[in-house]
């Protein structure tokens, strides 16, 4: 049986404070469970316990060791789980390094709300 769509989970990890409460706020408005984590947590145990549908990471979290948190994802048994990144420098080869490093997809700032619909839409079928 699917989940229904308010039943669907987000884990976000970003460290920006604004930033986390601007994405959770969207997330959950839109019908969204969501909790968020910053990589300074041990959050590989609460994302096992939350056991999201998708993940949101932060590319810049703990100054760009969002490819070294996708990795370690991709290592553990949250492998299955999509990872959609966000990045603010679309920089020419970081698509391919998002990819490398076991991400699914990438959102770049500064994104609209109608983008990151389209992300969920795609990956919380």
């Amino acid at each position: 049986m699917n989940k229904l769509k308010s039943e669907k989970k987000i884990a976000v990890i970003e460290e920006v404070a604004d930033n986390i409460y601007s994405v959770k706020f969207i997330l959950q408005s839109i019908g969204y469970e969501v909790a968020s984590f910053s990589s300074h947590d041990s959050y590989e145990s609460s994302l096992k316990e939350f056991l999201p549908d998708l993940i949101i990471i932060d590319m810049m979290i703990a100054g760009g060791a969002g490819y070294g948190v996708i990795s370690q994802l991709g290592k553990s048994s949250l492998k299955k789980i999509p990872i959609l990144a966000i990045t603010a420098e679309a920089m020419e080869g970081e698509e391919e390094d998002v990819y490398k490093a076991g991400g699914k997809d990438i959102l770049s700032k500064p994104y609209t709300v109608k983008n990151l619909k389209k992300k969920l839409k795609k990956w919380l079928k």
